[in-house]
């Protein structure tokens, strides 16, 4: 698998996860508060009688862990593939 194709499917999963970890850290909210999530998203809730404002922005633990997961998920691949290879010439 080339190198390209394990970034895009590693960051299709980064996604996956991310969505999953705001769907749920957004639904846990119930009065006005600040909260980070562990995928680094940042989401801002102030409540009143009237209305609900909800802010959300990403912060740099976002970014750096989705560089790491990018580079461990790649290295990941790269490895199981020199690992399936090597078991095909050693057969």
């Amino acid at each position: 698998m080339k190198i390209t194709k394990l970034i895009g499917v590693g960051t299709v999963i980064w996604t996956v996860i991310f969505l999953i970890d705001y769907i749920y850290e957004l639904f846990q909210i119930n009065e006005t508060s600040v909260v980070t999530t562990m995928t680094g998203l940042k989401i801002s809730t102030v409540m009143t009688k009237e209305e609900l404002n909800t802010h959300f922005s990403l912060t740099l633990q976002a970014l750096i862990m989705y560089l790491v997961f990018i580079v461990l998920f790649t290295l990941f691949g790269l490895f199981m593939q020199t690992r399936r290879t090597s078991a095909r010439h050693d057969s």
